[in-house]
């Protein structure tokens, strides 16, 4: 977390800490955000105008088959080191077929928010091209509220060779403290190199080994605090969170992604070579306790 910035998170990190300790099942999310705080912990969503459709799904995207109807995250979770999570893997029912491995493949991660974040699906969340009926805005208090939710492996039409059928969701999205985009900051996971800068994507190479890939999508392009080639620490700002994907904007969220720098190999025994897709959601999960619990990002 950069300078000056401790004292405003803190505010938000006290009432998200205190939202963990209950353990009673959440209340029926309202489709209307109100004042007041989220359900869960943190600000109430700020509803925005966006004509994004979830567009993350493309059309060419496998669908699961089936008649199920995707469940709508929340409901009650163990309280699983401080905050609540459900386990890795646990996507949502219909999604796809989500991909359980317990390696930390980045075990000194940096949180890739300065912000709070809510890790869950914007394709089959509220809003999103496959969300439960009825919930048409992507501000919709669901999606600002506790528990977490991995969705990698989620039903995509991408390469990602340890999901099930080879294809599926290639990392794990994460929205910002609240539905409003350009506002919150997007930082560096590690100490790297800025390698690579696409038309929605920003790609850093750690410096140490393995040499972890990052790929960052959907900041404003426009205003990146970065250039192809720069040399970041860990937690240096990168872009804000926004809802960039080319000519078609989807929903405001980060997208987040590790790829391997070695070959090596999953705990359930999946090869891995340079550059796969690894499951980030546990390496995600230690990362934001650290956060909450007023760890400052370092290198590692």
């Amino acid at each position: 977390m950069r300078p000056g910035s401790s004292a405003r998170f803190s505010a938000v990190v006290a009432a998200l800490a205190l939202a963990a300790c209950d353990q009673t099942t959440p209340q029926t999310p309202s489709s209307t955000p109100t004042g007041g705080p989220a359900a869960g912990g943190g600000p109430a969503p700020v509803e925005v105008a966006s004509a994004d459709g979830g567009a993350e799904q493309t059309p060419d995207t496998s669908l699961p088959t089936g008649p199920d109807t995707p469940a709508q995250p929340g409901g009650p979770a163990p309280l699983t080191g401080g905050f609540q999570h459900r386990d890795a893997g646990d996507i949502i029912p219909g999604s796809g077929s989500g991909y359980l491995d317990r390696t930390v493949w980045s075990p000194n991660l940096c949180f890739p928010l300065e912000s709070i974040g809510y890790a869950n699906s914007q394709v089959y969340g509220a809003g999103g091209a496959n969300g439960p009926p009825g919930l048409t805005s992507q501000c919709d208090r669901m999606n600002y509220n506790l528990p977490w939710r991995d969705n990698f492996c989620e039903a995509r039409g991408y390469a990602s060779p340890v999901c099930a059928n080879g294809q599926g969701h290639q990392g794990q999205d994460i929205r910002p403290a609240t539905c409003k985009k350009d506002e919150y900051w997007v930082v560096a996971a590690e100490d790297g190199v800025v390698t690579d800068i696409g038309s929605y994507t920003v790609t850093l190479t750690a410096a140490a080994p393995p040499h972890r890939v990052y790929r960052y999508l959907h900041m404003e392009m426009a205003d990146l605090a970065v250039h192809e080639g720069d040399s970041v620490h860990s937690g240096d700002h990168l872009g804000k969170a926004s809802n960039n994907f080319g000519a078609t904007p989807t929903t405001i969220h980060l997208h987040f992604e590790i790829r391997a720098g070695v070959s090596g190999a999953t705990t359930d025994g999946k090869p891995v070579v340079l550059h796969t897709f690894l499951p980030p959601y546990l390496s995600l999960v230690g990362a934001y306790q650290r956060k909450l619990d007023g760890t400052l990002c370092h290198s590692g």
